[in-house]
């Protein structure tokens, strides 16, 4: 297939496939007599695995390091290394989003919660006095 094939089927633009055979994430390709490029289903699917693992957090240089070119030089103590040690961060990720989360329905349920009779005005004020009263504390702690 040539290079627009393999856009077209993996999702990429053809600029990003040049790069990663330029970064060498993907072998060279294959050069027919006109000079196009030729790929095979074996490039799709290393296309398939690059986009795959950038999904799920991994960047170009640490895909570059688990995925050789030649798969049979798969390191697999490397790989499960790594592969677990991105399910401790995407569960420390989740603690945090799950934290923000917690805090923003909170701030919400508090602004909903004004005094009907309070303006705007001082229900910002209010909001902020409830802000630096629940911050400051830890910081008073932190520091004596």
């Amino acid at each position: 297939m040539n290079i627009s094939e393999l856009s077209k089927l993996s999702g990429l633009n053809t600029p990003t496939i040049r790069y990663y055979e330029q970064i060498k994430l993907l072998p060279k390709a294959k050069r027919l007599a006109n000079g196009y490029r030729k790929y095979s289903e074996d490039d799709l699917r290393q296309l398939n695995l690059i986009k795959q693992a950038q999904q799920v957090g991994f960047t170009l240089e640490e895909i570059k390091s688990l995925i050789p070119a030649n798969i049979s030089n798969w390191d697999h103590g490397k790989l499960i290394e790594t592969l677990s040690e991105k399910v401790k961060e995407i569960t420390k990720m989740q603690k945090m989003l799950s934290e923000n989360k917690k805090n923003l329905i909170q701030l919400i349920e508090t602004i909903q919660n004004k005094p009907q009779d309070m303006s705007c005005e001082d229900n910002a004020k209010r909001l902020m006095d409830i802000y630096y009263s629940e911050t400051e504390a830890p910081l008073k702690t932190n520091n004596a």
